[in-house]
């Protein structure tokens, strides 16, 4: 009897944990997941995990050639919030999903992190140069630089849900800054983690020169490239 009382204390209270570091994602509802974050860029580039897929995709790419912008002034405007997402890492609410990013020490492997954020850059470079008529984007969105990371604080929990956000802050002719946030929930709401700043080009689809961006809108006021 007092080994299944202590069975049941211990269920509550690994429950109350739980419920301290999941849920707010759930309810919040429809943010995608990280998983959901590469099928879209997949989608957008067209490629695919099964390598004779893939290579017959990237082939098709040098054909999106033609599609290019020769200027900027041929694309329209875009303001910061059309580059905005939110992901969700539900560390907390998957266990399955929680060993992927998991250490031997049971803490958070940071390299899993800097590739989400890494993927997350990508897609938010994306969104900013989005063209409603084209299925598949004609550009090649690659990494330049991670110009910054700023620690909020100095512990990620391997059992709390974490949230990702974040948006085109500045646009060259062919580069893309963007910055984002990392917060995780704990106690009843979400706490920052880190800021991130990652600097990406814009090249053609053979990824040989470089493309062009749109314009970004902030306060009225266009940001030209240099």
């Amino acid at each position: 009897m007092l080994s299944l009382r202590f069975q049941f204390l211990r269920s509550a209270a690994s429950l109350t944990s739980r419920s301290l570091c999941t849920g707010a994602a759930s309810k919040h509802g429809k943010a995608p997941d990280m998983a959901e974050v590469r099928n879209r860029l997949r989608e957008i580039v067209g490629a695919s995990t099964n390598w004779s897929d893939h290579q017959q995709a990237m082939a098709e790419r040098v054909s999106l050639s033609s599609m290019l912008a020769k200027s900027q002034s041929q694309l329209p405007a875009k303001r910061m919030k059309d580059s905005f997402l939110e992901v969700h890492l539900p560390l907390g609410s998957e266990p399955e999903l929680r060993e992927k990013y998991l250490t031997y020490h049971n803490t958070v492997r940071f390299g899993r992190i800097l590739e989400d954020l890494d993927s997350l850059a990508v897609l938010i470079s994306y969104s900013h140069t989005y063209n409603p008529a084209l299925k598949r984007s004609p550009l090649s969105i690659v990494t330049a630089l991670v110009d910054k990371i700023d620690m909020r604080q100095h512990v990620i929990y391997p059992d709390c849900d974490i949230k990702f956000t974040g948006h085109v802050t500045w646009v060259g002719r062919s580069s893309i800054e963007a910055k984002m946030h990392m917060s995780q929930y704990r106690d009843g709401s979400y706490a920052p983690v880190l800021d991130a700043t990652f600097v990406m080009v814009a090249r053609d689809p053979a990824n040989k020169r470089y493309g062009c961006n749109s314009y970004t809108i902030c306060k009225n006021h266009v940001v030209p490239a240099f």
